[in-house]
């Protein structure tokens, strides 16, 4: 990689390109460099999950007689009622004896869905029910509410339940012991669901999610850096306060306070056993707004901490070792890789488009022998994010490959939440319904429309230039990968349409289709229109801007008569086009296992395109909370 960074780097600079194309290539090199940045983050975190023999980190001892007063909060909006009495009454038969349960409902305005759990609550000797009308922040600002007015002043741990979960009764018993280290601050079991067996949507998206809990925190968890998840979790009271408690800016106010903590200099805990299932979102549109929210949430985190995540000495304000600060670095880095890769998508297009009516495109080329790299990085980048999901959750080759379906089914979401992340302040809170649209073919594409869209697009690029001769069957092939990752929002979303629901979550279903969505999807959709004309603007300038007549050198180029060429002439040549002067268009694309490739590219005069991936989940999940 580095022998292919100095590569494009030195022929950007001596390449013999126009100013215009020069910049244009240093552009592309930007890309590239993140892309095969995040490219080595992900194998490493593939590799330390599943590879590691041995631990570094001791988990600490969990001393049974320790137990202090815990405040379980459940916070819900417009949440079915059946629903949330289950997850009380889940709640209620934990075993410990010190426990005060705290229900908040903010904001639900349909009197009938909150009212029964007023009613439920009411007698309950160890539950408090406290309804909100009109309140701010959002789940931070009511948990905060809680926190400051109804909390047990002698409480000293808080946990956060989501208002869809069953929770075991030994769960407080299990794990409360290990705050008898006074250092210990946070403490993280996984998120887990119920209800998916049988579905393939559900299935799909719940091996999506595993790979987060059960690769990414296990590593992240060896050097003292994972999030808090927002569920299933315990927070020292103390520090909570020390925090001023909740921050209500950020959307995901959850995992940026484990990074407040962690800067204090405190410690946190990931213990890998499952203490409580949820409901997943059950319709392709809420999948998407929850990524979206996921998203947001940390470039909101990367902008407020960033100056604090670069390497460099521990202070008292800043106590977090590196490992900590690459950690969480990457961390909000890698929701970059998809609008990497829709950077590149629409410079693919507008590729197309030079070559069928310019017939050359004039930046920096891929040459010889280089553009083997980004084949090598597509194929083992896909197969390692297969072997890496497969290898921690012992699902089939099946399995695997709907839950990479699902990962790269979420990029374009993503580069839309990371767009209007890097230039807005205050984030759209697009809630997490757990319903469904109304059943259709037309109803599913709709859910998918703008993805559908780029899938389309960039297939009938595809095509026109394979019809006229411009391209080689490896720039086919990355036309019809790059429109296949589009089209596996389609694909889930349809299949998420034929999803049959029990009879509870169909009830459940019905009930929250009661939520008002369009007022909080208006700005969604405008942004991501917003987003697309300023990535088609840019693209636009680099590939109008950087038209560069003529071939520029190339400085492998040894002369030779014909019929000469070496032992790997025959292997080379079919990848660049031969020894034609055909333009050459090379982009390189990572998937990545968050869930989209993370493309790497570059163009040139010759008719050529390379992909180069390399995967992790979520496309891991994504699931990063």
């Amino acid at each position: 990689m580095l022998t292919y960074l100095s590569f494009a780097a030195w022929y950007t600079v001596t390449g013999g390109l126009s100013v215009i194309a020069s910049i244009a290539s240093a552009l592309l090199f930007a890309l590239e460099f993140l892309a095969l940045l995040l490219t080595s983050w992900y194998a490493f975190d593939s590799v330390d999950a599943s590879c590691r023999v041995r631990r570094i980190r001791a988990i600490p001892d969990r001393d049974p007689g320790y137990r202090p007063k815990v405040s379980l909060q459940i916070a819900a909006y417009n949440e079915p009622p059946d629903m949330l009495i289950a997850t009380i009454g889940s709640v209620e038969q934990i075993e410990y004896p010190n426990l005060e349960i705290l229900v908040i409902d903010n904001n639900t305005q349909d009197p009938d869905i909150w009212k029964p759990v007023e009613e439920y609550c009411r007698g309950r000797p160890r539950v408090t029910f406290v309804h909100v009308d009109d309140w701010p922040g959002y789940k931070a600002g009511a948990l905060n509410h809680l926190l400051n007015e109804f909390t047990a002043p002698d409480a000293e741990l808080v946990g956060v339940i989501d208002a869809d979960y069953r929770v075991d009764p030994d769960y407080l018993e299990s794990v409360v012991g290990f705050f008898a280290d006074p250092n210990l601050a946070f403490l993280q079991t996984p998120q887990d669901f119920r209800g998916f067996e049988g579905d393939a949507y559900l299935t799909a998206c719940y091996d999506a999610g595993e790979y987060f809990f059960r690769t990414t925190m296990p590593s992240r968890n060896e050097r003292n850096s994972i999030i808090f998840a927002g569920t299933m979790g315990l927070i020292r009271r103390s520090v909570l306060d020390e925090l001023d408690g909740w921050d209500e800016w950020c959307i995901t106010e959850d995992a940026q306070t484990s990074l407040r903590i962690l800067k204090k200099g405190f410690d946190g805990l990931y213990i890998e056993r499952s203490f409580g299932k949820g409901i997943m979102p059950l319709t392709f549109a809420a999948l998407k707004s929850q990524r979206f929210r996921w998203c947001f949430g940390g470039i909101q985190i990367l902008r407020r901490h960033w100056r604090d995540l670069i390497p460099g000495r521990r202070t008292a304000a800043n106590q977090l070792t590196n490992p900590q600060r690459l950690d969480y670095l990457f961390g909000s880095l890698h929701w970059f890789n998809d609008l990497v890769y829709l950077g590149f998508t629409v410079v693919l297009l507008g590729s197309a488009a030079l070559l069928l009516t310019e017939g050359r495109v004039g930046i920096r080329p891929l040459l010889g022998a280089v553009v083997l790299l980004p084949a090598v990085l597509l194929g083992s980048g896909f197969l390692r994010a297969l072997w890496s999901l497969r290898h921690e959750t012992g699902i089939g080759i099946g399995r695997a490959l709907l839950a990479f379906s699902n990962w790269l089914s979420m990029s374009w979401t993503v580069a839309l939440a990371c767009l209007q992340g890097l230039f807005r302040k205050e984030g759209v809170f697009l809630r997490t319904p757990k319903s469904a649209d109304d059943p259709g073919l037309g109803s599913a594409i709709w859910a998918a429309r703008s993805e559908t869209l780029m899938a389309v697009s960039i297939w009938a690029a595809g095509i026109a230039v394979g019809v006229r001769g411009l391209a080689t069957p490896f720039l086919l092939l990355l036309f019809g990968w790059q429109g296949s990752v589009y089209a596996s929002s389609t694909f889930m979303s349809v299949l998420n349409q034929r999803m049959k629901l029990p009879d509870d979550l169909e009830r459940r279903r019905r009930t929250e289709r009661k939520r008002e969505r369009l007022s909080q999807r208006w700005p969604y959709y405008v942004g991501g229109f917003a987003s697309l004309v300023a990535v088609a603007t840019v693209a636009g300038i680099i590939l109008f801007g950087g038209a560069n007549p003529g071939t520029p050198k190339d400085p492998f180029e040894v002369p030779r008569h014909e019929g000469e060429g070496g032992p790997f002439a025959t292997l080379i040549e079919p990848l660049v086009g031969g020894t034609a002067p055909a333009p050459e268009t090379s982009i390189s694309v990572a998937p990545s296992p968050t869930g989209s490739p993370v493309p790497s590219e570059s163009v040139s005069p010759s008719a050529t395109v390379s992909p180069s991936p390399s995967p992790s989940p979520t496309t891991s999940p994504t699931t990063s909370p």
